[in-house]
């Protein structure tokens, strides 16, 4: 019994963890799609106006659900893209960790005229990165002590800016 136990204990990790880890993948990529937008020049003129000199990257992180800050719509997004019942507090990211990387030039945005064409690794590129760090915890008593009891699932992707 303790065997046939762990193993189905095991296999809910592993169904779990496939679960969490498509949620905070599908939830990267609609905060992507929403942080490359035209509408979003506006954020990343506001987290580039702390800035001058450059090029360089500024990231600003945000819980999920958001409390507020210069990126809440973006942060928004990400936790309806994989909410159960609409709402961000329902979302299967909750207490996950979203940051955003906006590429800066003396005190603006890079767009596709100002960047260099670079990859999104170069403070010149035009391009935006976001990453989600969500931590799940296992439930298999067999691999508390090779866990911690929990590990970051942490997604990241980037792509060119549309303005």
């Amino acid at each position: 019994m303790p065997i046939v136990l762990l193993l189905a204990l095991g296999v809910t990790d592993l169904g779990r963890a496939f679960y969490y880890r498509e949620a905070v993948s599908n939830s990267v990529r609609q905060s992507l799609r929403m942080a490359v937008s035209s509408y979003q020049q506006s954020t990343a003129n506001s987290v580039c106006g702390t800035t001058s000199g450059g090029p360089l990257a500024v990231t600003v992180t945000s819980a999920v659900p958001p409390a507020g800050g210069s990126i809440a719509t973006i942060a928004n997004q990400a936790a309806l893209e994989s909410s159960k019942d609409g709402t961000t507090a329902g979302s299967a990211i909750a207490g996950a960790t979203i940051s955003i990387t906006f590429h800066c030039l003396n005190g603006l945005a890079i767009t596709n005229a100002t960047g260099n064409g670079r990859p999104p690794t170069d403070p010149g590129s035009d391009s935006i990165t976001a990453t989600i760090t969500k931590q799940m915890t296992v439930i298999t008593p067999v691999l508390w002590p090779l866990t911690g009891g929990s590990y970051p699932l942490r997604i990241t992707s980037s792509q060119r800016v549309e303005y």
